[in-house]
C-alpha cells in the first residue's frame, strides 16, 4: 500500500501542512505529466454537454489531456456532442464490468485511462479554463496529495453548450451566473475556513473529499485499492478514509472553480441519504467515531489493530491478549504472530510436546472472532487507522488503549509510546503508531533513517507514563498471577447473599385452567395495589 517514490527524495508535508510545497504559478510553466479527466454519466447527455464544452477550452496542454466518460449503461446511450476536447472518448460500463453505479464508472473510467493523474469531474460541472491545471500543478510537486476543486450551485436556467465555449475562450465563464444567486458547497467550505485550509486539520479532514471535483496520482489511486465498487452511495466519503490511511495530504484549490449544474443529492434528501449510508460506512470507517455508537459490535475494519508475538508461557500470552480483549475499546483486533505451521498432529506424548506452549495458545485463540493467528509481522495494517505494538510482556488496563488513542488524536501525532513501571529501552515500550503517518513515512523514509525518525518527520511523537496509563510488567509477576482478568461489567459481591422469595406469593401455572387462575391473580394483585394507592392518596388529602 505505501507508495515509494523513485525521483528525487520528496518534500516531507508535515502532517497536512502543504505550506512546504511549492507549484508553479499558472500559466508560467510548462506542464509534463498526462492527466485523465474521468466522467461518470447515467442518463445527463444535457448536462455532460455543458461539461465538454467548458473542457474543450483548458489551459492545460491538449496533448498531455485525455476526457474518459464512463457511461453507466444510460437509456439512450451518451453520445459525444459536437462541441468536446479533442481527445475525448466513451467507455461503456458494461463492456468492462458487471457492476452498476457511481463508484464502479468511476473506477472502470480509471482502469481504462492512461493518464499520470485522475482527475475526477461529475457530468453536470461547468470548469474555468484553468480549472485542470489549477489541481495539476500539485501533483508535479508532491505524488502524494489529492487536490480538492471550487465550485458553486447553480439552480435554474442553465446556458449553452455554445456559450459555455464561447465565455470560456473569452474568459468571462466566472460571470456565467451571479454568484449571488448560487449557493456554496457549505459544510465543506466551513472544514476548509475552520482549519486554515486544511492545514491545521485533523485526522479527519477527508470529510472535505468530495468527488465532483479532485485529482490525485492514479500511482495512489492503484497502491489504495481504488474506489470501493460495491458502494453505491458515499463511495468517496470512504475512499477519502482510505487516502487519509495512505498518507495522502488534501489541498484545496480555490482556483479550479466552477460551476455546478443544480443542487447535490445530499442537498435535496440529506436525511434518506445519511441513513442510508451510515451502515455501509461505519462498517469500513473507524473515524469519524460517532459512525460506531454500538459499544460491543464488531466491524470489518477496526479502529485499532494491535500486534501481539506468541513468544514465552501459554499463561503469559494469554494474560497478555486477554488484557488486549477486555479493553474498553471494543473496536480491536488482535494479529497473534508466531510460526503456527510448525504445530502437527503426529503421535506423541502430548504433555512432552516441545510445542505445547504454542498448541495450548493456537486452542484458545483459534475461535476468537477478534484474534487471528499469522505467521509474520504485516507490514502494514491499513485500512485499519492504528498499528498497536504490545510486548507480551505488557499488560494493559481495560481504558489503556482508548486513552492512548485519545493523546495521539489530541496531539496528532503519528506515535504514542508507554514503558511499564521500572522497565527500560524502546523494544519493551507499547507502541501506537498512526497508520497514515507510516504511510506516509513509507515514502520519505531514507535508507538510513528509522521508523521512528521518518514518523517524527511527518507526524511528530509522544510518550506517556506507564504508571499512568496502567501498564503493567507482566514478567515481573509470579506465574500464580498469570491470569485472564475478569469480564467489564461484572463484579464479585463482598459476601454473596442467597436470594430468598420465602415471602413473595406465587401461583403454579401448568394448563389452561390454571392460567386462568392465574390472569385472575395478577389482576386481583394489581386491583390491590390500586385501592392501597387510592386509599393514601385520600387519606393525604385530609
Amino acid at each position: 500500500m505505501p507508495i515509494q517514490n523513485d525521483a528525487a527524495e520528496p518534500v516531507r508535508i508535515f502532517r497536512n501542512d502543504w505550506s512546504v510545497l511549492q507549484p508553479p504559478e499558472i500559466g508560467r510553466w510548462t506542464p509534463t505529466r498526462t492527466v485523465s479527466v474521468v466522467i461518470p454519466a447515467y442518463n445527463c447527455q444535457e448536462s455532460l454537454n455543458l461539461t465538454l464544452a467548458s473542457l474543450a477550452h483548458q489551459t492545460y496542454p491538449a496533448e498531455l489531456l485525455e476526457v474518459v466518460i464512463a457511461d453507466d449503461t444510460s437509456d439512450p446511450p451518451i453520445e459525444l456532442p459536437k462541441i468536446r476536447p479533442s481527445n475525448c472518448r466513451i467507455v461503456r460500463v458494461a463492456d468492462h464490468s458487471s457492476g452498476w453505479g457511481r463508484s464502479n464508472a468511476l473506477h472502470v473510467g480509471a482502469t481504462n485511462s492512461t493518464g499520470e493523474i485522475i482527475h475526477w469531474l461529475d457530468a453536470d460541472m461547468v470548469v474555468y479554463p484553468e480549472h485542470v491545471e489549477a489541481q495539476a500543478r500539485w501533483h508535479h510537486v508532491s505524488d502524494e496529495v489529492v487536490t480538492l476543486g471550487h465550485k458553486r450551485f447553480v439552480g435554474t436556467g442553465w446556458s449553452t453548450p455554445e456559450e459555455v465555449a464561447e465565455r470560456c475562450a473569452a474568459g468571462t465563464i466566472n460571470t456565467l451566473f451571479a454568484w449571488d444567486e448560487t449557493d456554496p458547497h457549505d459544510y465543506v467550505e466551513k472544514i476548509i475556513d475552520d482549519t486554515d485550509q486544511l492545514r491545521a486539520g485533523d485526522h479527519l479532514n477527508f470529510r472535505a473529499h468530495v468527488g465532483a471535483t479532485a485529482a490525485l496520482t492514479r500511482r495512489l489511486y492503484e497502491e489504495t485499492g481504488g474506489l470501493d465498487t460495491s458502494l453505491r452511495l458515499g463511495e468517496d466519503t470512504e475512499f477519502g478514509f482510505r487516502l487519509t490511511q495512505a498518507g495522502a495530504a488534501y489541498v484545496p484549490e480555490p482556483k479550479a472553480g466552477s460551476w455546478h449544474m443544480g443542487p447535490t443529492n445530499m442537498m435535496q434528501r440529506g436525511e434518506q441519504l445519511r441513513r442510508y449510508n451510515h451502515p455501509f460506512l461505519a462498517d469500513l470507517m473507524p473515524h469519524p467515531r460517532w459512525l460506531r455508537p454500538a459499544g460491543n459490535r464488531a466491524w470489518k475494519v477496526p479502529l485499532v489493530t494491535a500486534v501481539v508475538p506468541a513468544e514465552g508461557s501459554f499463561e503469559l500470552v494469554r494474560t497478555c491478549v486477554d488484557r488486549l480483549l477486555a479493553s474498553d475499546v471494543n473496536d480491536l483486533r488482535i494479529l497473534l504472530v508466531a510460526d503456527w505451521s510448525a504445530i502437527t498432529q503426529e503421535r506423541m506424548s502430548v504433555l512432552n510436546d516441545p510445542l505445547l506452549d504454542r498448541r495450548l495458545i493456537e486452542a484458545t485463540y483459534r475461535s476468537e472472532p477478534r484474534v487471528a493467528l499469522v505467521s509474520a509481522v504485516p507490514e502494514t495494517v491499513y485500512p485499519s487507522p492504528y498499528l498497536l505494538r504490545v510486548p507480551v510482556t505488557c499488560g494493559v488496563d481495560a481504558n489503556t488503549v482508548r486513552r492512548l488513542v485519545g493523546v495521539a488524536d489530541e496531539w496528532q501525532v503519528g506515535l504514542v509510546r508507554v514503558l511499564p513501571p521500572g522497565v527500560t529501552g524502546p523494544d519493551a515500550a507499547v507502541e501506537l503508531w498512526r497508520t497514515s503517518a507510516l504511510s506516509r513515512a513509507a515514502r520519505i523514509r531514507r535508507a538510513d533513517e528509522t521508523w521512528e525518525k521518518a514518523v517524527l518527520a511527518v507526524a511528530g511523537e509522544r510518550w506517556v507514563s506507564g504508571t499512568d496509563f496502567a501498564v503493567t510488567d507482566l514478567a515481573d509477576l509470579p506465574e500464580s498471577d498469570l491470569v485472564s482478568p475478569r469480564p467489564r461489567l461484572v463484579s464479585r459481591p463482598a459476601k454473596a447473599k442467597k436470594a430468598s422469595y420465602s415471602g413473595v406469593e406465587t401461583i403454579p401455572v401448568g394448563g389452561a385452567r390454571s392460567l386462568a387462575m392465574a390472569t385472575k391473580f395478577v389482576a386481583r394483585r394489581y386491583a390491590d395495589a390500586a385501592t392501597r394507592k387510592l386509599r393514601a392518596r385520600k387519606a393525604k388529602s385530609e
